[in-house]
């Protein structure tokens, strides 16, 4: 998806921050925030000075590569965040790439067939990745630039991704934010983490008074 959800892209890039990965796949990259985001807040070391000669890539500590398959969206700023863009569909590319630390799958996921996704993300979680995966609550039909890569095929729901490995999950108004690894993650103030438990306690404490 070209776009995605405003009010999910703080909690995605404190995700990025507190993961703390040295190579990211940004599969469906659609216009690139993400990858100019992720240097931004977690790649850039704020105590060096900058060299204006280079790009935001080559600044960074982060090595970050893009999958899309939108042909339209071979956009030229792009050049600036990502090493690689592979302008291919992910489902012929994947056993092609190399691995990742974490791989973000941000509203593209209801757009690939549901066994068809699985698959993909059983491979990355073989590989040893991290997923983030973000899409919509509910199932709409979407017409979007006239690109016939923006319908919706697939409805997620938190039961999809209960056997496919440790899974975390966070909702907001339209979306839900899904954490998947090989191993248990507590990641402080999403999810199920215990920071953000003993939030929710003392919020409730505090309603009773």
């Amino acid at each position: 998806m070209a776009s995605s959800f405003i009010n999910q892209v703080p909690t995605i890039i404190h995700l990025v921050q507190k993961l703390q990965p040295v190579t990211v796949l940004d599969i469906g990259k659609g216009f690139g925030k993400y990858g100019f985001l992720i240097h931004e807040y977690a790649g850039i070391n704020n105590t060096k000075k900058l060299d204006s000669s280079k790009s935001l890539r080559d600044l960074s500590e982060i090595t970050i590569d893009a999958v899309e398959v939108d042909a339209d969206l071979m956009l030229p700023h792009l050049s600036q965040f990502y090493r690689n863009v592979y302008f291919e569909d992910v489902l012929t590319l994947y056993p092609k790439l190399g691995n990742y630390d974490l791989v973000l799958m941000i509203d593209i996921i209801e757009h690939i067939e549901k066994n068809k996704a699985i698959e993909l993300l059983k491979h990355l979680l073989k590989t040893g990745s991290k997923i983030i995966v973000a899409t919509p609550i509910e199932f709409f039909e979407q017409e979007l630039y006239e690109s016939p890569f923006e319908h919706h095929v697939s409805h997620w729901q938190k039961k999809d991704f209960d056997n496919l490995g440790y899974l975390n999950s966070q909702f907001f108004s339209a979306g839900a934010i899904y954490l998947l690894s090989n191993e248990k993650l507590d990641v402080r103030g999403f999810g199920n983490s215990v920071i953000k438990k003993f939030r929710r306690i003392v919020r409730a404490i505090k309603n009773e008074f």
